[in-house]
């Protein structure tokens, strides 16, 4: 057996059903081969950064590692900025790509780049298919531990002898734990609140938080960790939120912040607490040095039952929080017809039966704060790495996914068209798939900067923000709205087994500025 038909039986063994990407004509061609033979599903996409992202978000959703496939260097190249959103987001993904073997003569230099160089800074680590080495097994298991990221794999006509062992993050050399306290300020405490990273929707903890009685954040990332329509439910935690949301009122009241996974890449401003806190992370401190917890724990299962013991009984702060959600709530659906209300109507028609994206932007600012979650897997976003242009991708992979949850994905006029000639998948696989476009006619969120210090706002002015005339030219139904009434009778008249609908909502762009007064310190 060959090592590309080895590389196919291994992708197969793990389960995986989908490979996405644009092959050369070399050994990745080989490999699609092997794996359509095994009856996976080759998706050709027409940018290699969507094929990475689309895997990725697979991977999220399904446990196992996505793959993703290119030609070397120009292919890898064109691979590097969906790489790079899957680091920011912690998406587990294997990209495979062609390579010269590491002993080839310099002379050969078609389409040659250092692969490793390249991709040091957006992956956790880069490996040669070798005959004594990590193969795809170690290479998924690598993208899929704890945090979860990508990989990247060379492969060659022929493997190489041998590569690198793989060192997991949790074995190199991570600080050791200060226990000591953890449980008598947990036991102790009068006021205590939970923020949620993305590690405790990983560790499904999310079971045990919908139980409790006491105030319960969660990173953007990990919107839905704790069910959002329960009292309890704080909502999103950035350490960037103004006198309107929740984490500005009620923190401050707290006498202890348990963490669950709280790290540096998850908010968008590290502030140490002004009361003793607590954190609970396998990997130790290293990605979580700046918020000076009192004492950390591993996390194992003992640990947390004995944690959720001694939280299931305390109650406190849950008519503040209903005050303060319902105020913010109120100031964000008091302009007519904003963003606010966009996701109020998509929120009732779909009755929480929908899977929604959201790219970044102001508009994004708002989705984080309103829309109510029930689980994690029903909220995808780039809320880790704010990476803008991630929408699109993100609803592909989401629906080779399950095609059967209808997906809305909203994004902004910066956004819209990095991505978008992919969509193309959508109308050719009847895709369920809701896109719309939230336009002031700006980069909205820089245009209020431009504003503040009163500088030029020409280089984020949008001199046409129509895209009706391209969704259409890409075979996707297309349409304007104006109000809640006409939302609704297109949302109503739209068959979404035929395929994507396109919707654009042009807002007045000084409203849509100042919808996020009092909410969000860019």
């Amino acid at each position: 057996m060959g090592s590309l038909e080895k590389l196919a039986e291994d992708i197969v063994e793990r389960g995986i059903k989908h490979v996405f990407g644009i092959p050369g004509s070399g050994p990745s061609l080989t490999l699609i081969d092997h794996l359509q033979r095994h009856n996976v599903d080759f998706c050709l996409t027409h940018f290699e950064g969507t094929a990475a992202i689309m895997a990725g978000t697979l991977g999220r959703l399904s446990g196992n590692s996505g793959v993703s496939v290119s030609i070397k260097g120009p292919g890898l190249a064109n691979m590097i900025p969906g790489m790079t959103a899957c680091y920011f987001e912690s998406l587990p993904v294997v990209a495979v790509t062609e390579s010269y073997l590491p002993d080839t003569p310099h002379s050969k230099a078609h389409k040659r780049l250092d692969h490793k160089l390249l991709t040091a800074g957006v992956v956790k680590g880069s490996r040669f298919l070798s005959s004594h080495g990590p193969g795809f097994h170690e290479m998924a298991d690598w993208s899929e531990t704890e945090i979860p990221g990508p990989v990247h794999f060379d492969i060659s006509g022929t493997p190489i002898e041998s590569d690198s062992p793989i060192i997991a993050e949790r074995d190199k050399g991570k600080e050791g734990f200060d226990t000591r306290g953890f449980f008598e300020l947990v036991s102790s405490s009068k006021r205590p609140v939970v923020i949620a990273g993305t590690l405790a929707g990983r560790s499904g903890w999310s079971e045990w938080l919908n139980k409790l009685s006491i105030p319960v954040f969660s990173v953007a990332a990990a919107k839905g960790v704790v069910n959002e329509t329960l009292p309890q439910s704080a909502g999103v935690y950035t350490g960037a939120g103004l006198e309107l949301t929740p984490e500005y009122s009620i923190i401050p009241k707290a006498d202890l912040i348990i963490c669950l996974g709280l790290r540096h890449k998850e908010v968008l401003n590290v502030v140490p607490f002004q009361c003793k806190t607590v954190n609970v992370d396998p990997l130790g401190e290293v990605h979580s040095r700046g918020y000076k917890f009192e004492s950390m724990i591993e996390g194992s299962k003992e640990q947390m039952d004995k944690l959720y013991t001694l939280l299931e009984n305390k109650e406190w702060g849950l008519d503040l929080l209903r005050e303060v959600i319902d105020r913010m709530r109120d100031h964000m659906m008091s302009y007519v017809f904003m963003p606010a209300n966009v996701y109020m109507v998509i929120e009732e028609y779909f009755k929480n039966k929908a899977r929604i994206i959201l790219d970044t932007g102001n508009f994004c600012t708002i989705g984080e704060h309103i829309w109510r979650v029930h689980r994690s897997d029903l909220y995808l976003s780039s809320g880790q790495g704010r990476y803008m242009g991630t929408a699109i991708p993100i609803a592909l992979g989401s629906l080779f996914y399950d095609s059967e949850v209808p997906v809305v994905a909203f994004t902004g006029d910066g956004s819209i068209g990095m991505y978008i000639s992919d969509i193309k998948i959508a109308v050719e696989r009847r895709f369920p798939f809701l896109l719309i476009l939230m336009s002031d006619g700006f980069f909205g969120s820089i245009r209020g900067r431009a504003i503040k210090d009163g500088l030029t706002q020409k280089p984020v002015t949008i001199s046409n923000s129509s895209w009706i005339k391209v969704l259409e030219g890409l075979g996707v139904e297309s349409v304007y709205v104006e109000g809640e009434e006409k939302l609704l009778n297109v949302l109503g008249g739209w068959n979404s087994s035929s395929g994507p609908l396109f919707i654009q909502i042009n807002f007045d762009p000084d409203k849509y500025q100042s919808m996020v007064d009092k909410i969000r310190a860019e």
